[in-house]
């Protein structure tokens, strides 16, 4: 039977993990769910942000400073937490915060698995602006395991992740997994300073791993 994994967002305290208290976290739907990075949405909205509030919530792109985007919010179709909001905010994305994204294992795998960033579900390039335009190393978007330990430090920089050789392993590079297991990461996403085309876009993610 192939290993299943469940994706979980932390919208409570992203110092507390799953196994402490699983009501911080909602867990996604990977059909339907998506995450939106912004500047400026509200935390909680109870319908799906227009591309107009989005192109309004947009980050801006500073002439001498790179630019973290501020906020990474859930939309929700799943269920409702709490109330009838569509939209939950990532607690700790970006910041020095161990638990804000969880990998959920429900047996073991046969390679560790890792996290890739690409155009989209045909997993053959990474040409986006925010994947680097082509070069893998330039992608704005970048990851640190928190399987193990908190990321290293309030300003940390991580790695690039943009098509198959840009990528973040989920286990610290411990390798498979032996049972079922949870894996962390922090992600965050960096506009260049002065960078020359703005953009909104949508790409994906890929939680790659094989089982035996």
């Amino acid at each position: 039977m192939a290993t299943a994994l469940t994706v979980r967002i932390n919208y409570v305290d992203a110092d507390v993990a799953y196994t402490v208290t699983p009501a911080d976290f909602i867990t996604m739907d990977l059909v339907n769910d998506y995450l939106i990075w912004s500047k400026t949405l509200a935390d909680l909205m109870t319908h799906e942000p227009t591309v107009d509030e989005l192109n309004a919530a947009a980050e801006i792109i500073d002439p001498s400073l790179a630019v973290t985007v501020a906020k990474c919010l859930l939309m929700d179709y799943s269920h409702d937490v709490g109330g009838s909001y569509y939209t939950h905010l990532v607690k700790g994305m970006g910041e020095n915060k161990r638990y804000a994204y969880c990998f959920s294992f429900d047996g073991a795998t046969a390679t560790e698995p890792q996290l890739e960033a690409w155009d989209d579900d045909g997993h053959d390039s990474s040409d986006k602006h925010v994947l680097g335009a082509g070069i893998p190393a330039n992608s704005m978007i970048k990851g640190v395991c928190t399987t193990v330990s908190l990321p290293p430090g309030a300003g940390w920089v991580g790695a690039a992740l943009a098509g198959a050789s840009n990528v973040l392993l989920l286990n610290a590079g411990k390798g498979a997994l032996v049972g079922a297991g949870h894996l962390y990461a922090n992600l965050k996403i960096v506009i260049p300073a002065a960078y020359s085309t703005p953009a909104a876009e949508t790409f994906i993610f890929t939680v790659r791993h094989t089982w035996c």
